[in-house]
């Protein structure tokens, strides 16, 4: 593979290490426990009231965003430090993290391309566990099951995975990580490294495989484009897509 020179970042392989440590294990760790939490409490057996779906979706709104946001401390703070020296050095920050102008009509390219290999693995894997009979779970069945209990608070987790979680995911992983990465190792191993940490960060083992293949599509890309914006726009569109069937499939539009 052909190396993007101008995508070459002012933080050390070891700086990348420790912003990956102080903010991804915390975070695994936490989303880990309070999925053992959910699990662990006696779901209702009758809906929330709409005070209570409503209050509870404003909580889980804003602790969603607190706990994304999370993702874009180290990468903010490194990425300005290694520029303090330099007005403006918050612009360069930015830029180095991934967020510059890119061509356009190639990137619209690759995401529909790498949109529809997404889409098509996530159909193939779904084959898979019905044919098998795989005792797996993933994340959109288990907002299915709650939203049967409390639709809104459902509502409100689609909206911050949609619209919140691309943005400081991206940051992090592809625009922070990715290239901190590449910093020691071949383009292809950090490709896989980056997108293999995405896949475990979400603490979610029933969609862990394709997670895996979206993370590598999403680093590919900012490869790609040495820009951080087109992954993004793929990571917001595959997202709003799984949002919009639960919706459907909630609505009865859809069948599960």
């Amino acid at each position: 593979m052909v190396e993007h020179k101008s995508d070459a970042v002012p933080w050390t392989i070891q700086q990348t290490f420790l912003g990956f440590i102080l903010t991804f294990i915390p975070w695994v760790v936490f989303v880990t426990a309070l999925s053992q939490l959910g699990q662990g409490k006696a779901t209702p057996k009758t809906p929330l009231s709409f005070q209570a779906d409503l209050g509870n979706a404003i909580f889980v709104f804003i602790f969603s965003c607190i706990i994304e946001g999370a993702f874009l401390i180290a990468p903010l703070y490194i990425a300005n430090r290694a520029y303090h020296s330099i007005t403006p050095h918050f612009r360069l920050a930015l830029q180095a993290l991934g967020f510059r102008k890119f061509n356009v009509r190639r990137a619209a390219a690759m995401i529909v391309l790498l949109l529809f290999a997404i889409l098509a693995v996530d159909s193939l894997y779904q084959y898979v566990i019905i044919v098998l009979h795989l005792n797996l779970q993933t994340n959109d069945q288990v907002l299915l099951q709650r939203s049967k209990i409390a639709p809104i608070t459902t509502y409100a987790t689609l909206l911050a995975a949609v619209f919140v979680a691309p943005f400081c995911e991206e940051v992090f992983f592809r625009g922070f990580l990715f290239p901190g990465l590449r910093q020691s190792m071949p383009v292809g191993w950090a490709i896989v490294l980056s997108s293999l940490f995405f896949a475990v960060a979400h603490a979610d083992p029933g969609s862990f495989a394709v997670l895996f293949i979206i993370g590598l599509a999403l680093a590919f890309l900012r490869w790609r484009t040495n820009s951080i914006w087109p992954g993004m726009i793929l990571h917001f569109i595959n997202n709003g897509l799984g949002a919009l069937l639960i919706v459907l499939v909630m609505q009865g539009i859809v069948k599960q």
